[in-house]
């Protein structure tokens, strides 16, 4: 018997090969012990695979909170660049402006995630010695919207673990899977050992060669978070 491989998502062998046996083993009434212990594998590897979905949408929930925080805060800073070129009559030269952005408004709003709190902190300092009371008015702002996209960071980070988690708890469920799928075989083999080939109906034929690339849908591993 081909093996169906590693490599395929958990959902094909739950849902392709796992209840092609199961359903083999339910429809002979001796297989009884045999169906429930893999009823067992099927349950903890649907288990496993509910588990990485949910975690997966909560870090992908999480990311697009905290790409619109980054959007929020981006705003925040726009505005402080724009009111600052209308004292300064749109020059980017004047002083004023290069002591907020003296490399550029890009430069922070398009800095990575990390470096761009730190450069906001850096702004937030100069405003809180501001004389302008026009220019130091964006301080709160700033800060609010700096406060919302770390905390935003942070969930993020901490769905992104929990999502690590759960996909490396899925792998190791499927070689579970997997070891109960073959020790199936096995008692099968053993049990029709004068006709052998009689154990291989039991189970769903994997594919092969190309076929079976094209069969294998794996689960997307996890994308580090972007900072």
């Amino acid at each position: 018997m081909r093996l169906p491989a590693l490599s395929l998502s958990g959902d094909t062998l739950l849902r392709t090969y796992g209840v092609y046996h199961l359903t083999r083993l339910k429809a002979d009434k001796a297989m009884k012990e045999m169906v429930a212990a893999f009823e067992q594998s099927q349950d903890r590897l649907k288990q496993r695979i509910e588990a990485y979905k949910a975690a997966e949408a909560s870090a992908m929930t999480a990311m697009a909170v905290r790409d619109g925080e980054d959007a929020a805060f981006d705003d925040a800073v726009g505005q402080l660049a724009l009111d600052i070129l209308k004292i300064t009559g749109n020059s980017k030269k004047a002083p004023l402006y290069l002591k907020y952005f003296p490399d550029g408004m890009t430069a922070i709003v398009g800095a990575p995630l990390e470096s761009e709190l730190q450069k906001a902190s850096v702004i937030l300092a100069k405003l809180a010695e501001e004389e302008d009371p026009a220019v130091a008015a964006h301080a709160g702002p700033i800060r609010t919207a700096l406060e919302a996209l770390a905390t935003a960071i942070d969930t993020h980070k901490g769905a992104m673990e929990v999502e690590m988690q759960t996909y490396g708890m899925l792998q190791t469920e499927k070689v579970n899977w997997l070891d109960q799928y073959k020790k199936n075989y096995r008692d099968l083999t053993r049990l029709f050992y004068k006709t052998p080939k009689k154990a291989d109906t039991y189970f769903k034929p994997a594919a092969k060669g190309d076929k079976a690339e094209k069969e294998a849908k794996k689960e997307g591993a996890p994308v580090a978070a972007k900072t």
